[in-house]
């Protein structure tokens, strides 16, 4: 029975409604249809008063034009004839407030009428700001020139029509007074009377029917720009409110709200319906948006912790391996001239030489910590990674045994990158040796390259990577996988699961600051029991591949002549190469800072064969030392050498293509050979090169 009523009473409000809907557009459709109306109509007004005001003016500047055009065919201007001219012109156009006659000097020689313009005879225009520089344009273009927005001397406001008059020579100016309002109101007092008219120039009123301005935000007002010669007036126009009363009726506005009421009223329980619905759907969707944001918030929190660790970690063992390769330098080298100085065969020489090989472990650790540390020296290149995975490849099955397959995935299409070749030889090493011994049973080892766009989501959740193209390599085992404990620790120095005897744990830590060192990322992805993907990320370049040349043996002893300037802050490093390089020959000159050497080379000239300097001292660091040796003498060699390199001291831990460099610790012969080389570049330009390359580094 209820359903009933409500059936009965809802069909006729649907109809009622309808009809209410239908007559209050038919209402609205009479109204816009007037409202455009008058639109249009105040639009036409706007524009008759542009055209009635340009017309206007052009017929008033006519007659000065045809004046000055008279005067100029005289072969001589006779003042009281001209002023009788003025006078007839006076008379015909009584919109002019005065004609004056203005000689070349600026100077106001008469005015016609002369009753009432008696103040400007004699006047210097020429002191009256914006017209002086009018007439000098009229001079120039002997063109008609206009001078708006002029405070008259006869009172009030106008501007200033000026017509040279050039004869075989510049004679002086025809000028027209006009006072806006004396003007405007004989063009426009007749124009539009059902509209209220004002003309502006720029903000100034220069005429206005209506004391009011046009009301704010109305609804009908029209604009128009009035321009003549250099002249611009905006004219506005609006309906009086006679012309728009019929469109002001609240009627449209009563009927509509009550339609909106009614259909309020019959919509209310569909809405309740509907809300409660939606209301659901969105906190289910919103639910969902929250843990996904949660997660990802987490995941990239998780990411950030993850690299500040491994930077910090990085940092420490870069300190802590700088600092010991200082200590392997002199342990290493007393031990080797010690040996020098002991006979062949006797038990000590053995132990030194003993001291010799734990040094030479001890320092391939400390390049693995630097490497880790994104400390290391690299001399990056060019490179199709394809081919250098190939060639790692051909060594792989001897090292993998039988029962270890390898899939070879490369892309064909493969971009090229800019990486040491011999690091990442080392790097896809150390991938392999790592999926090797997780496949202790035998497996399947799947090297793959590919191109792929890494986007802002995927940044996002690894922090340090930029967005864009990238090379990416990818090594896939078979074994038995980790856990995410392991994952979390894995590039962590020191960090191993395998037995203490069979490895030292910088394997992947080494891959990770090589991978990042080189300006790319390294993530890992494993499950146990469903083997390990190690997948690298490197920046493509546009550039062709380089190819380095081999070096041929040159055969020559490592004995040598010259002098050298040392500079180490360390004491017993300094005293160590001092030896070695006087055992090889050479004179050596020691400086304990940059500024000790800047002042003996100073003090000397110059006189020494080639600069040897640490990279990284107190003060003044080497980079910084050669630019102020090369200012003083220009032509000076330099080898650096480091025990690793700062990210500020040769360009970001990449050594510059042409800079000399020798890596601690060293031995004499290596120091020796390394001089050798150094002093060997004959040509100039080598020499300007290699300089040059040192002071960017």
């Amino acid at each position: 029975m209820q359903r009933n009523v409500i059936d009965r009473l809802l069909l006729p409000a649907i109809f009622g409604l309808t009809t209410i809907i239908a007559a209050l557009v038919l209402w609205q459709l009479l109204v816009a249809h007037r409202r455009v109306e008058i639109s249009a109509a105040a639009k036409d007004q706007a524009s008759l008063v542009k055209t009635k005001t340009e017309s206007e003016l052009r017929a008033r500047i006519l007659p000065l034009e045809r004046l000055a055009g008279r005067w100029e065919a005289r072969d001589k201007l006779e003042e009281e004839e001209m002023h009788s001219d003025a006078s007839l012109v006076m008379s015909g156009y009584p919109a002019y407030q005065a004609i004056e006659w203005v000689d070349s000097t600026l100077h106001v020689v008469w005015a016609a009428p002369e009753q009432g313009n008696e103040a400007d005879a004699g006047a210097d225009l020429g002191l009256v700001p914006g017209l002086s520089a009018t007439l000098q344009s009229a001079t120039h273009t002997l063109n008609t020139v206009i001078a708006p927005r002029v405070s008259l001397r006869q009172g009030g406001r106008g501007f200033l029509i000026c017509v040279p008059v050039n004869g075989k020579q510049l004679h002086g100016f025809l000028v027209g007074v006009f006072r806006y309002r004396d003007l405007l109101s004989t063009v426009l007092d007749d124009v539009a009377p059902d509209y209220w008219v004002a003309v502006y120039d720029d903000t100034e009123s220069v005429y206005s029917r209506t004391v009011d301005n046009p009301p704010p935000g109305a609804r009908y007002v029209q604009e128009a720009s009035i321009e003549f010669e250099h002249l611009t007036w905006r004219g506005v126009v609006w309906p009086k409110a006679g012309a728009v009363a019929y469109t002001q009726t609240p009627l449209p506005t009563v009927v509509f709200g009550g339609g909106i009421l009614m259909a309020m009223v019959l919509a209310f329980a569909v809405y309740q319906a509907e809300t409660a619905q939606l209301n659901v759907r969105k906190l289910a969707a919103a639910n969902r948006e929250l843990e996904k944001e949660i997660a990802g918030r987490e995941q990239a929190e998780a990411a950030l912790r993850q690299a500040q660790k491994m930077e910090a970690i990085g940092r420490l063992a870069g300190g802590v391996a700088h600092d010991f390769n200082n200590l392997l330098m002199v342990i290493r080298g007393q031990a080797a001239l010690s040996q020098n100085n002991i006979g062949l065969g006797t038990t000590v020489r053995r132990e030194l030489g003993e001291i010799v090989k734990a040094a030479d472990r001890a320092s391939s650790l400390t390049r693995k910590l630097l490497a880790f540390g994104r400390r290391q020296v690299l001399q990056p290149r060019v490179l199709d990674l394809n081919a250098l995975v190939t060639q790692v490849a051909e060594i792989l099955p001897p090292v993998l045994g039988e029962d270890i397959r390898v899939h070879m995935d490369l892309d064909p299409e493969l971009g090229r990158v800019r990486a040491d070749s011999a690091q990442f030889e080392q790097v896809i090493m150390n991938l392999v040796f790592n999926a090797r011994d997780a496949m202790r049973r035998g497996g399947q080892l799947t090297i793959t390259t590919a191109n792929c766009h890494l986007d802002d989501a995927w940044t996002h959740t690894h922090p340090g990577v930029n967005p864009g193209p990238y090379v990416m390599l990818a090594v896939r085992d078979t074994g038995h996988g980790m856990d995410e404990e392991t994952q979390s620790h894995i590039f962590e120095p020191f960090f191993t699961t395998k037995d203490p005897s069979k490895g030292t744990g910088l394997g992947l830590a080494t891959v990770y600051g090589t991978v990042n060192q080189s300006g790319g990322c390294i993530t890992v992805s494993s499950k146990l029991g469903l083997g390990t993907t190690f997948q690298i990320y490197l920046p493509q370049v546009e550039e062709s591949v380089e190819v380095v040349p081999s070096k041929e043996p040159t055969g020559q002893a490592l004995q040598g002549e010259g002098k050298i300037l040392l500079v180490e802050d360390d004491d017993a490093v300094r005293r160590m190469t001092r030896e070695f390089l006087k055992i090889a020959g050479y004179t050596v000159v020691e400086a304990q800072s940059a500024a000790d050497a800047i002042q003996w080379v100073e003090s000397n000239g110059g006189a020494v064969d080639l600069v040897l300097t640490d990279v990284v001292m107190p003060g003044m660091k080497g980079r910084e030392l050669v630019e102020q040796l090369t200012k003083l003498h220009p032509g000076l060699k330099v080898l650096y050498m480091s025990a690793y390199t700062e990210d500020d001291a040769i360009n970001i831990g990449i050594l510059s293509p042409g800079t000399a460099f020798i890596e601690k610790p060293f031995s004499p012969d290596e120091l020796a050979s390394k001089v050798r080389d150094v002093l060997g570049m004959r040509s100039s330009a080598s020499d300007d090169q290699q300089l040059r390359h040192s002071a960017q580094a």
